[in-house]
């Protein structure tokens, strides 16, 4: 049944797609995402999904869209030359088995040409909008569907990602927590009484969800989200006042395990061995840097067990904190933190022009809302915040996890980059104008 439903969608996005190239963007971050063919176990398996809509909603760019342009601002400037600097490091990778690290460098052209094709097709609020349900509708129901499994199990049912880059119980709380303030925007934008109410349950949900997960540094995530909102919201007494009456209750009602695992956030270092193993894989990639300090050693340099194995020896007492010795055998381990990744797989520089396209990214969003808030364009300053709130989200629980390549990070990234881009129009700005030079002559 699954196979036939996934046929049917093919169909169907490639129809849509050929005919609107932002819905083929869409259909193309859905998948990217979801990876829906996971979900199936038939023929379906077989199929290029991705593919097929990439190349579709390509062909629709270049003969179905009228107004070609491209216009590459800072942040674009940035991610154009990080993905540069990543060809760099992969040319001189380190890695025992370099044609992993091409498979990898392959997978990320297509993440970069997400980014690059949101901002070459998607031009007006209705683009943005089908853009944002289409991510909410992607992660943020399927954690909601999750909560649902958590809460009928009391607790027992331990939530994960089902397929695609969010499998990992971590990697999903740091989607999910990026993709709280979309609903949010959705919820403020959304005048159908009903849809408003379901986006709020979804809302409930989706915390619940990072609850669910188990995973302590989405929960700090989640805490410093929350903390954001009530800093901009306009009833801070009362949600206070709800804060203190309600938080006991709820961490009183929360699974024994889940409250364990919370309680040792403050004792990480001294006695949780998962907290030390990524402190090895942290000291490992600043030490391939060290010695390698221009290109790094290639994506996902971490893993690799000679590197791993050649630098475990010095990490006892290197940096400030120290760790005890790396047993023999012990396996290799993921970055587990987007900071560290970047600097072991790219060097100093690859580290550098990431985080500029974050601080870009960050501040042009910001500016997005003042703009929005200057011109009473409403429904622009709230998305605009909400894209802020996901970025810091993301800055924060990604030092968790090793998502520097994550493919809802750069679709976030290409939706700040349209904002600015098109600021004049989805301002209105070019018509007030118009309307001035009119009144004038």
């Amino acid at each position: 049944m699954r196979d036939l439903l996934l046929v049917g969608f093919l169909f169907v996005a490639i129809y849509y797609s050929f005919r609107r190239p932002y819905i083929g963007v869409a259909a193309w971050t859905w998948i990217a995402l979801i990876a829906p063919v996971n979900w199936a176990f038939g023929f379906s398996q077989s199929f290029r999904l991705n593919l097929t809509i990439v190349l579709v909603t390509m062909l629709s760019y270049l003969f179905v869209e009228k107004h070609k342009e491209f216009r590459l601002n800072a942040i674009g400037f940035w991610i154009l030359a990080f993905g540069f600097w990543t060809l760099m490091s992969t040319l001189f990778n380190l890695n025992s088995n370099p044609q992993n690290v091409w498979a990898y460098w392959n997978q990320f052209v297509k993440v970069l040409l997400l980014f690059f094709f949101i901002t070459l097709i998607i031009r007006k609020r209705l683009h943005i909008d089908v853009l944002v349900w289409t991510i909410v509708l992607g992660i943020s129901a399927y954690a909601a569907m999750e909560a649902v499994k958590f809460i009928l199990s009391g607790g027992g049912h331990r939530i994960v990602g089902r397929a695609g880059i969010i499998a990992d119980r971590n990697d999903l709380a740091v989607a999910i927590n990026m993709c709280i303030p979309l609903i949010v925007y959705l919820v403020q934008v959304t005048e159908h009484k009903m849809v408003r109410m379901g986006l709020l349950g979804m809302v409930g949900l989706n915390i619940i969800s990072i609850v669910g997960t188990g995973s302590r540094g989405g929960f700090i995530g989640l805490a410093i989200l929350a903390f954001a909102f009530w800093l901009k919201s306009r009833h801070k007494g009362v949600l206070v006042l709800l804060a203190f009456s309600m938080l006991p209750v709820l961490y009183q009602s929360a699974p024994e395990d889940w409250r364990e695992r919370q309680a040792t956030i403050a004792t990480a270092v001294e006695e949780d061995s998962s907290f030390i193993g990524r402190l090895w894989a942290w000291k490992i990639s600043t030490l391939i840097a060290l010695d390698h300090p221009l290109t790094g050693g290639g994506f996902r340099s971490v893993l690799d067990p000679n590197l791993w194995s050649y630098y475990a020896p010095e990490t006892p007492g290197f940096s400030p904190v120290a760790t005890p010795p790396i047993p023999p055998h012990s396996g290799s381990k993921a970055a587990h933190n987007i900071y560290f990744q970047v600097l072991g797989d790219h060097g100093f520089p690859g580290l550098f022009i990431f985080l500029m396209f974050l601080a870009l990214a960050l501040f042009s969003s910001m500016k997005n809302a003042d703009l929005g808030k200057e011109h009473g364009v409403l429904w622009y300053r709230q998305l605009a915040n909400a894209l802020t709130l996901s970025l810091v989200g993301y800055g924060i629980t990604g030092a968790n996890v090793s998502l520097a390549y994550f493919d809802l990070l750069y679709a976030v990234l290409g939706i700040i980059a349209v904002m600015t881009l098109q600021r004049q129009s989805l301002l209105g700005l070019g018509r007030d104008l118009t309307r001035e030079q009119h009144s004038r002559g």
